[in-house]
């Protein structure tokens, strides 16, 4: 995936305490071949963040970019966001069709655009994990060690810790797992008991 270009902005942020306006103005209907394509919709992203800035840009400067998604990327982001945020109010998701039209693209445009203006008047959401990569700036975001920089904030910092512990405890509960499978079979192989196969 290509980045976006960032631009610095003079467009003045409506959700200052989040840092991030999230619109969907547009789409753009991607032809393919034999008839097959796709639409992608414009998600036009403004931002004080760092983490979508690059190392050209102020600490004070507003930028803006244009990031383009299909319907099923914004359905496995709207599906990991209702999963892990659950106490979040989000509006529902436009009805999946088999065939396209120019209403059902417009409905989705316009549901698309209420869900991430949500998003972005949310702290939570604004600063998660799930955003950052859904946007594209996962790589730049989040150190070699997978701690939150500063350029995240405290939320962040906040939500991270958490979902870091979790998954450790996760990890050391399969670790735990192993270590008595393989304890069970060198009990086994020290009794002589050891199932083998064919």
């Amino acid at each position: 995936m290509q980045s976006p270009a960032v631009l610095v902005t003079s467009r003045r942020l409506q959700n200052a305490h989040t840092g991030l306006d999230l619109t969907v103005p547009q789409h753009q209907e991607v032809r393919g071949k034999m008839m097959s394509g796709h639409v992608e919709y414009q998600i036009l992203v403004v931002t004080r963040l760092a983490a979508f800035k690059s190392a050209k840009h102020r600490p004070e400067d507003v930028v803006q970019f244009l990031v383009s998604k299909k319907y099923s990327e914004i359905e496995e982001f709207y599906q990991k966001l209702s999963s892990h945020y659950a106490a979040a109010s989000l509006p529902p998701l436009p009805r999946k069709v088999l065939f396209v039209g120019e209403s059902d693209i417009r409905e989705r445009r316009a549901v698309f655009n209420e869900i991430l203006r949500c998003v972005s008047k949310d702290a939570e959401l604004a600063g998660s994990p799930e955003l950052l990569e859904f946007l594209g700036t996962r790589g730049s975001a989040l150190r070699p060690s997978g701690l939150p920089g500063p350029e995240l904030g405290l939320a962040a910092l906040a939500l991270w810790e958490p979902v870091h512990c979790l998954r450790s405890l996760e990890a050391s509960a399969r670790l735990l797992r192993q270590v008595a499978s393989l304890t069970s079979l060198a009990g086994w192989w020290a009794k002589g008991d050891l199932p083998l196969r064919d």
